[in-house]
């Protein structure tokens, strides 16, 4: 699997805001890291894809400003620097390593004079659209054998430490708190990794619960068609129901109200009940409308031919766990 580690400066506080929202709307399956500077924000992420509409997102905020990899051309400011980094380890998807792996770096008009900066301790990280925070805690520390005095990092990225009550990581000294800052949040990405995986199981299991009511009364639905068990039917259905009935996109019959519906199950027209469906695996899911994908064979009167399968989509929306409408395309 290819990935790319990418890296973006917002050089000014203002156009965070900005620069995460883009980043929300994009919809990323990994986490975000987010670390405020005392006047920058560096914003990092690793994914299995380039994310080059991401730059084109970030642009269109900015109509007075253009990229450039060339530093040269007289621009006294960057606002937004982008790296893109691929390791020569990285192969394509037959397993061959990349001949060129990406690292490049643009920037959106003039960069800020480099000097050591004061930070936040405190680091953003997106789940998706939740934001989700860690410490990087750092006290003073000495080396005892030769007196050096530097900077030790606290064994505690979850919380705010305002006192000496956390255990020292043992892992070494550091000559400046900005040194232990970096340190400290290279050591965080295990542990994001981990909650951002409960975030995702935890997202599933809502979502799961969430469909479990919707899935049972259209399975319960579609079962009474099959068996045409008129009470199983009419059991979830609103009695202001309005079902359509659709052929390549075109509504061919309409009901309106429960009692239409009825007469339409009662006719030789109807076709709803004489398909013995399979519901297939292709739920969608937008409540409170929710599309199953189904399968049938059509009814055959020769007997000598084997009828082919079909394929088709209904769809259901539904309000206080009851069925209001059935958009028929079977």
């Amino acid at each position: 699997m290819i990935e790319t580690s990418i890296a973006i400066s917002v050089n000014r506080k203002s156009d965070i805001e900005i620069i995460q929202q883009k980043i929300i709307e994009k919809s990323l399956q990994f986490p975000v890291y987010i670390c405020e500077y005392e006047n920058s924000y560096q914003i990092n992420f690793t994914s299995d894809y380039e994310e080059w509409e991401l730059d084109t997102a970030i642009l269109n905020c900015f109509p007075d400003y253009e990229y450039t990899t060339d530093l040269e051309r007289g621009r006294k400011e960057i606002r937004i620097q982008i790296s893109r980094y691929q390791s020569e380890l990285c192969t394509d998807g037959w397993g061959r390593p990349l001949e060129s792996p990406l690292d490049e770096t643009k920037y959106l008009i003039k960069k800020s004079v480099n000097k050591l900066e004061n930070f936040n301790p405190k680091i953003k990280v997106l789940f998706e659209d939740k934001e989700q925070y860690y410490y990087v805690n750092i006290v003073d520390g000495i080396n005892k054998a030769t007196d050096e005095k530097g900077f030790l990092l606290l064994d505690n990225f979850k919380n705010k430490i305002e006192d000496n009550t956390a255990e020292i990581l043992k892992d070494r000294l550091y000559k400046s708190q900005l040194e232990a800052f970096h340190s400290g949040y290279n050591k965080l990405s295990e542990l994001v990794e981990g909650d951002f995986r409960l975030h995702l199981e935890n997202k599933k299991k809502k979502i799961r619960e969430i469909e479990k009511l919707p899935r049972k009364i259209i399975r319960d639905f579609i079962k009474a068609c099959n068996s045409f068990d008129e009470v199983g039917m009419f059991k979830n259905l609103d009695k202001e129901l309005v079902y359509e009935k659709r052929l390549n996109w075109r509504t061919i019959l309409q009901t309106d109200g429960i009692a239409e519906f009825k007469e339409y199950l009662n006719s030789s027209e109807q076709s709803l009940c004489s398909k013995n469906f399979k519901i297939r695996s292709s739920w969608t899911f937008n409540l409170p409308r929710v599309s199953i994908g189904v399968k049938y064979f059509p009814v055959s009167t020769d007997i000598e031919k084997q009828p082919f399968q079909k394929y088709g989509q209904i769809g259901f929306t539904l309000e206080d766990n009851r069925i209001i409408a059935i958009v028929d395309e079977s």
